[in-house]
């Protein structure tokens, strides 16, 4: 495969497409992958032009990590109105209702305390917002997210949301390079879909993978692969 030089924080079109065709590559390796996976453009750190760029190239959906940002950012998208941007950073208590009045999407519910305070502010607002729950699948004390043994216990307080869709489930694997733990994270947040949608119908993506284990992710059941410097390059003061 040929290189493509980056061009920091500008996402080019020949870059998309050589990730799409190593997905498509990881897809067809394993019974687990999804039919259809979906990349996230992570555009945090970086300036509106990768945004700009980004659906110049074809791109439609797009991941920040820190509310303020995006809301610094976003009037400036001329091309806002077409794409969906996620939340798929941590999200502060603090920063709910403007996450619900900004975005499209927040993949990072971590708790159930996060869940009924997002549920009864998007009543508030008259608005239904998809969410994915965040699930520490690596068991990593750093990373915060729903412990995987309870999530079943939580059934019933996830069904009863009101404002919100459960659309999925979202991890961030440990920082490491060994294969096996990956794989094994990103397995068991499959297992834990599978088991979820049979409850609750509308819990059907699998957002799972970064760029630098994003292969991996698909070949074990990813929806969405969450890619940020693999698309636009080092971030700023990295």
């Amino acid at each position: 495969m040929s290189q493509i030089d980056y061009q920091p924080g500008v996402l080019q079109p020949d870059r998309l497409e050589q990730i799409n065709q190593r997905i498509t590559a990881a897809q067809v390796l394993s019974a687990h992958s999804a039919e259809r996976v979906t990349i996230v453009a992570v555009t945090k750190s970086f300036s509106v032009a990768a945004l700009t760029s980004g659906y110049q190239a074809g791109q439609r959906i797009f991941g920040e990590s820190r509310v303020q940002e995006a809301a610094e950012k976003l009037p400036q998208f001329p091309n806002r109105d077409q794409c969906q941007v996620r939340l798929i950073g941590h999200l502060q208590s603090n920063k709910s209702h403007k996450a619900l009045e900004l975005l499209d999407l927040i993949e990072s519910v971590d708790s159930l305390k996060l869940l009924n305070r997002l549920d009864r502010q998007a009543g508030e607002l008259g608005k239904r917002m998809p969410v994915y729950l965040q699930v520490n699948s690596g068991r990593d004390p750093a990373k915060s997210g729903f412990d995987p043994d309870d999530l079943d216990q939580h059934i019933a307080t996830l069904a009863a949301v009101e404002n919100l869709e459960i659309a999925g489930l979202m991890t961030i694997a440990p920082l490491t390079r060994d294969e096996q733990r990956l794989r094994e994270t990103f397995a068991l947040t499959r297992q834990l879909q599978r088991a979820l949608v049979k409850e609750i119908p509308t819990c059907r993506d699998l957002s799972m993978g970064m760029s630098g284990d994003f292969e991996i992710a698909v070949e074990e059941g990813a929806t969405h692969v969450r890619l940020g410097s693999l698309l636009y390059g080092p971030r700023p003061g990295t």
